[in-house]
């Protein structure tokens, strides 16, 4: 059988040459910047007990629904809890600044409060 062509190292702006896929010596083991790095555990983030329990109560005192989707006049269950005001821009953990939200719009919000925005943002869409 042929032996195997050699391949690119992984590592942007590397043109080394490794036997097997990868990378090249130099670069094993380290992460190409773009690789998904764990968060760690909700635990470990600040998201023990405390917050299980402060969870539950606000998705009860939002019967379960989508504060963003029910402002827009839909109607979706709540699958997460979330931050109006991010905690990196000064938020708390206070009730008054937390509200149920679907995945969907979590997703968005998150997109739009890391600047790569849906425009959601301004309009007001996603806060009081």
């Amino acid at each position: 059988m042929p032996k195997r062509p050699k391949s690119i190292c992984r590592q942007p702006g590397c043109s080394a040459l490794t036997d097997a896929p990868g990378y090249c010596a130099k670069h094993a083991g380290q992460s190409s910047g773009w690789a998904k790095t764990s968060k760690g555990k909700t635990t470990e983030r600040g998201y023990g007990w405390a917050w299980q329990k402060r969870r539950e109560r606000i998705l009860l005192r939002d019967c379960g629904l989508c504060q963003v989707c029910r402002k827009e006049g839909r109607v979706k269950e709540a699958t997460d809890v979330d931050h109006i005001v991010q905690k990196a821009d000064g938020g708390t953990d206070d009730d008054d600044n937390l509200q149920s939200i679907c995945r969907d719009c979590h997703k968005a919000k998150t997109a739009a409060d890391r600047g790569r925005g849906w425009g959601h943002r301004k309009s007001g869409a996603f806060g009081p």
